[in-house]
This record gives structure tokens, C-alpha cells and sequence, in this order.
């Protein structure tokens, strides 16, 4: 097992997520044949590779005792420099409203990623003016469209129950 950090984190880089594995050998696994295949799901913080391996199983790999040797890495996310329009101007101004819009126009975005960062930075933002400035790093303000605004409080805040 690794316990140095800096080993950790360089077999989280050199195996990131999604990289193609090929097993040599599997200590103590006799079904675990030469040749299987599989993929990692994260390498965790004593340094295992975590697997799905293609034969249904999730058996981690210890490196320096199980051989093995990466077969292909995954295609790197490509990051969007583009922020998306979020009808802001105009919209109730409670600043859980807003980061709320936000949030929903990231994720519609494929942004999921940036829209959890988003909300953590808000919360822990020290002031509504903070928090809003936050908010215009993810996303353009653009005019709400009063049209399809709802009165209703707890709809707005997300909390209507069905």
C-alpha cells in the first residue's frame, strides 16, 4: 500500500477515471485471468485503483503487487469557456433564487460540475454582493421572462411539494 501522498497523487494522474486497464496478474484472484480487462472508477487515497473489470466484478489493483499495464487513457473533458444565459434581470432577488436559476441553466448546459463549485462558493460567500459576483462568473445575465415567472414563493424557492 502507498501511503505517501505524492505517490497518490501521481497515480490519480498517470490513472484518472476511465482509463483502460489490462491485468498481467491479480494476487490472490485465480479468476481473475491475464488479459481481463477493465476500467477504473478513481484511485483512491492509499493508492488502489479501484476497478469495474469487464467480467462484472470491482476489485481493486494494489500497484507494486498485482501487474498490470494501462491501455488506453480517457479523452480529455474538454472544458467550456462559454457561460450560458440565465434569466437573472428581473427575477425574485433572493440570492437562493438566483444561484437556483443559475444552478438549473449550468446543468441544462451540461455544466453539473460548475454548478456544484458554483453553489459551494455561494455558501461560503460572505455577502449577497459576493455572492452574486459569484454567480456572473458562471453565467451571463440576461432579462427574466416575467411571462413565465410564478408567484408562488415556495415554487420559486424550489420547495413546492407535489
Amino acid at each position: 500500500m502507498l501511503n505517501e501522498p505524492n505517490k497518490v497523487e501521481r497515480l490519480k494522474n498517470m490513472y484518472p477515471k476511465g482509463t483502460r486497464i489490462r491485468l498481467a496478474a491479480m494476487s490472490g484472484e485465480l479468476d481473475m485471468l491475464p488479459g481481463l480487462m477493465g476500467t477504473v472508477d478513481f484511485v483512491d487515497d492509499i493508492g488502489q485503483l479501484q476497478m469495474t473489470w469487464d467480467n462484472g466484478r470491482t476489485l481493486a489493483l494494489v500497484p507494486g503487487e498485482d501487474s498490470f499495464s494501462a491501455v488506453s487513457q480517457p479523452e480529455p473533458i474538454q472544458t467550456r469557456t462559454e457561460k450560458p444565459d440565465a434569466p437573472l434581470i428581473g427575477a425574485n432577488g433572493n440570492i437562493f433564487n438566483l444561484a437556483g436559476i443559475a444552478s438549473r441553466t449550468l446543468k441544462a448546459a451540461g455544466m453539473r460540475e460548475q454548478a456544484n463549485q458554483m453553489y459551494q462558493r455561494i455558501t461560503d460567500s460572505v455577502s449577497y454582493e459576493e455572492a452574486l459576483n459569484i454567480i456572473g462568473e458562471y453565467v451571463n445575465f440576461t432579462e427574466a421572462d416575467q411571462s413565465k415567472q410564478s408567484n408562488d414563493v415556495d415554487e420559486q424557492f424550489g420547495m413546492k411539494m407535489e
